[in-house]
This record gives C-alpha cells, sequence and structure tokens, in this order.
C-alpha cells in the first residue's frame, strides 16, 4: 500500500489519496500521526541485517513493514495531547523520545519516501524565508532585496505569486520553461534538500523571481501532472 502521513484535516493530503487512487494498483491510505503514535502496540526492530515494524491500532487494524510500498510524509508536528497531564520534566522526556522515535522510524524505511524527516523538521528540510532568498540567488534565481540586521531581517512586501512550478528527483513539473529557468528551479531544488518541492515565481523585468517555496506542496495545483510522476517515484 502507500501511506500519506499527514493530519486528518490536510486537504492537500486528502486530495492527493483520491487523485493516486487511480494512478496505482494498490490501496492508498491516509495515516495520521495520533493513529500512529497512540497504537496500541508498537514493534520497531534494528538489526544490522534486515529491520522491520508492527504497529497494531485501537481498532484491531496492522500496519506490517512489508505492507509499505511508498510513503508521502506530511507530519508537520507531533502530536503530545496525550503527554498534556504528565509532570513537566516527565512530559519534556517522553516528548524527546517520541521525536527521536519518529525521526528513526521514518528514517528506517527501506521504501520510496516523499518527503524525508530533517532535523530541523519530521516534515523534511525546511529554511527561513531569508534563507531560501539566499538559496534562490545562489540557484540563479533573481530575488528581491532583503536586508538583515543583528535584531531580525527585512523583509521587502511579497511579489504575487504567478506561476507555480514542481520539483520531483531532477524534474520541473509545470508551465514550459526557457532552459536556464528550469535549470535554475533544478538547482535550487537540490540545494534545498528534499525530493519533493513547489516553487512559487513570477516574472519581473522579464527574469524569472523566486516568490516563496515549500515542502509541504499544494498537490491540486500540479494537477494530473504532478500525480502521475509522484506515484511512478512512489512506485518503483
Amino acid at each position: 500500500m502507500l501511506l500519506v502521513l499527514a493530519n486528518p484535516d490536510d486537504r492537500e493530503a486528502l486530495w492527493l489519496r483520491t487523485a493516486l487512487v487511480s494512478l496505482v494498483d494498490m490501496p492508498v491510505e491516509v495515516l495520521t500521526p495520533t493513529r500512529l503514535i497512540c497504537a496500541r502496540s508498537i514493534t520497531h526492530r534494528l538489526p544490522s541485517t534486515s529491520g522491520g515494524f508492527r504497529f497494531e491500532f485501537a481498532d484491531g487494524g496492522v500496519l506490517l513493514a512489508g505492507e509499505v510500498a511508498g510513503l508521502v510524509n506530511r507530519m508537520t508536528t507531533m502530536p503530545t495531547a496525550h503527554l498534556e497531564f504528565a509532570a513537566p520534566v516527565d512530559r519534556a522526556y517522553a516528548e524527546a523520545e517520541l521525536h527521536a522515535f519518529l525521526l528513526g522510524w521514518l528514517g528506517s524505511l527501506a521504501c520510496p519516501m516523499l518527503n524525508p524527516p530533517a532535523p530541523e523538521s519530521l516534515a523534511g528540510a525546511w529554511h527561513s524565508e531569508v534563507a531560501a532568498l539566499h538559496l534562490a540567488t545562489l540557484a540563479g534565481l533573481n530575488c528581491a532585496v532583503a536586508s538583515v540586521d543583528a535584531d531580525a531581517p527585512f523583509l521587502p512586501a511579497r511579489t504575487p505569486a504567478q506561476m507555480v512550478h514542481f520539483v520531483l528527483d531532477g524534474k520541473v513539473i509545470g508551465p514550459i520553461l526557457p532552459a536556464g529557468d528550469r535549470d535554475a528551479l533544478l538547482q535550487f531544488g537540490h540545494l534545498w534538500g528534499t525530493r519533493l518541492l513547489q516553487v512559487e515565481t513570477a516574472r519581473q523585468g522579464g527574469k524569472l523571481t523566486f516568490v516563496s517555496a515549500s515542502a509541504l506542496p499544494h498537490y491540486s495545483l500540479g494537477g494530473r501532472a504532478l500525480v502521475r510522476a509522484m506515484a511512478e517515484v512512489l512506485s518503483a
């Protein structure tokens, strides 16, 4: 099966599941972080030769390592409501252990994953607005000028986005671009450090100008072309 790890109110995750169902010959399920960590029983083995896991849920459902063929990771926050009434020191310890477990579990999956976790975020590589501008400049994209001082960065008013592209494993999906602009987007995706990235741009003075980027894409903006490319990656 293909899993989409996301919160129950994540509309893009629900849209993606529906879109993937018609393109793959396997079940596609949305798994919420709360259901994952509140499983009645969790077994995770990491021996030197091979690994595996088993989640047994309260409703009797079971998730085994061999059943997961691919995963889309949209877990932005770690559920902690069940720790609310613990003593502060115990809660902090439990949160740290749970975060480490989730990082280790996601990092141990051998199946194709969009997007793998990173130290700064369970949902993958994340960069501040200033850092994103810096990466875009390094990649060869035109950017608005930002001023950074010791107290806080000054960011200019954001240019309204005119185009949306998706960078996925060395491919650019979206409106046709000149080769130089396409290569700049590919380089930007590489510098960002994730497999799937949404990039919003505009044309200013004839130059492709960076507006924003996110590792949590709005898949519906990419339509069937994006979902088809994702299905190929996840089914590989």
